[in-house]
């Protein structure tokens, strides 16, 4: 981060009224959410676009969250595969429900469903 830069001249209370609006200035754009790419905001954008494009016989569909990290087109944050916790927090935010298949042949696999 760059020093800031003040015109010199300027009297001693000007000049720290100046510094005190730039530090307050970067301190708001730090508290700002993190909205890089792979953060849970991304994920729930591109989650979401996602869903607004299926059909409805694909929304009654059930989703394995191999399969949502596909066809979502889904990245982590240093470009390989996304975390499955954030995944999960960004299909929940869209109205997924997490499942689970019981059954012998489901051998209890996970998946999700939306509900609407």
């Amino acid at each position: 981060m760059q020093p800031p830069t003040i015109q010199a001249g300027l009297p001693l209370c000007k000049y720290f009224a100046a510094l005190t609006a730039i530090s307050e200035q970067q301190n708001r754009q730090q508290l700002e959410p993190d909205t890089r790419h792979g953060s849970v905001y991304d994920l729930q954008a591109k989650v979401q676009a996602w869903v607004d494009a299926m059909t409805p016989t694909q929304r009654s569909r059930r989703f394995t969250t191999s399969e949502v990290e596909q066809l979502a087109g889904l990245t982590g944050k240093h470009g390989g595969a996304a975390a499955h916790h954030r995944i999960a927090q960004a299909l929940r935010a869209c109205g997924f429900q997490p499942r689970r298949d019981w059954t012998r042949a489901g051998r209890n696999t996970r998946f999700w469903k939306l509900e609407e």
